[in-house]
């Protein structure tokens, strides 16, 4: 993230509105897809704005607060290497996880015309099998 934007973050002042709250949860929406568990996180924010009254609680400044900080660290996401396969080309499989520890595993050896499906095609049957396994 660029040190100006970390900087406007670490600062950003204490919503006293709806509309100063809707503004930091818009800004960090829009980085949603660098912060680990967003959703669980935002949440309190979010069932502050969904109230026909502002009420900013003690869940809701924590969750403002871990937000800020999750925004401005460095987020642990790489770059594709497109030379590198992204998935095998001969099986599917699914993890269920739960508070971060694996509880089962899923993997099916494909074969006759699922070999020549497509990736997206791969991937849709995967969780079609890994849900009714």
């Amino acid at each position: 993230m660029d040190p100006s934007k970390a900087e406007a973050i670490q600062t950003w002042p204490l919503p006293k509105s709806i509309t100063e709250a809707r503004r930091f949860h818009g800004l960090a929406s829009f980085y949603r897809r660098f912060i680990k568990d967003f959703r669980s996180l935002l949440a309190p924010i979010t069932e502050c704005l969904k109230r026909g009254s502002f009420k900013w609680t003690q869940a809701v400044q924590r969750a403002f607060e871990e937000e800020k900080q999750r925004l401005c660290r460095t987020p642990v996401l790489a770059l594709p290497n497109f030379e590198d396969l992204f998935a095998s080309g001969v099986g599917i499989g699914a993890v269920l996880i739960q508070s971060k520890r694996p509880l089962a595993y899923f993997s099916e050896k494909l074969n006759g015309s699922k070999c020549n499906y497509s990736a997206y095609d791969k991937e849709f049957y995967a969780i079609v099998r890994a849900l009714t396994h």
